[in-house]
């Protein structure tokens, strides 16, 4: 596990945006990114990998829950400044590509939502006029893994010490067996 510099991260997230462009291009309809919350310098190891290809299968399911929804990519990409999924849709039943990106959103909340590990993921989903917003449903923001208060402002404010986060992080790993 190495640790990452500002660069690393910054490269990353470019990296991303192009590869999320290339994939919309390609493959049209809704694209749903998904990485990790991870503070701090390190972000690959074992446990976030596992974690990363749990939140993957979860969506999967939830699209299934759907009905009428085909997948038709799928790519893990496992990097050093951490792991990333994504998964390209369309609709089989017809409608706008608006309404699903909608309705994929509304699934990748309650996989964000639906667990303590579900904390850890952070799922975009894009279609072809940008992505879905939270806010877009009237939800609240993100809760912060210790006080559940908003994540942003925590994280802005540095309210908790990294090694406390992490701990918490790790806890919620050890608890899905990852």
């Amino acid at each position: 596990m190495s640790e990452l510099t500002l660069m690393d991260l910054l490269d990353s997230r470019e990296n991303r945006v192009n590869r999320q462009n290339q994939l919309m291009a390609i493959h049209g309809g809704v694209l749903i990114s998904m990485t990790l919350n991870i503070p701090g310098p390190v972000k690959d190891s074992p446990s976030y990998r596992g974690a990363l290809y749990e939140g993957m299968a979860q969506m999967k399911d939830k699209l299934y829950d759907l009905g009428g929804v085909t997948l038709n990519y799928e790519q893990v990409r496992l990097l050093k400044t951490g792991p990333e999924g994504f998964l390209c849709v369309e609709s089989t039943v017809g409608g706008s590509v608006k309404d699903l990106a909608l309705a994929v959103k509304k699934a990748a909340i309650a996989v964000e939502e639906g667990s303590r590990l579900g904390r850890l993921f952070d799922i975009d989903v894009l279609w072809e006029e940008g992505s879905v917003s939270r806010s877009a449903f009237g939800g609240e923001p993100r809760k912060c893994l210790l006080c559940d208060g908003d994540a942003k402002v925590c994280a802005r404010s540095r309210a908790h010490k990294m090694e406390d986060l992490l701990a918490e992080i790790d806890r919620i790993l050890e608890e899905e067996g990852l």
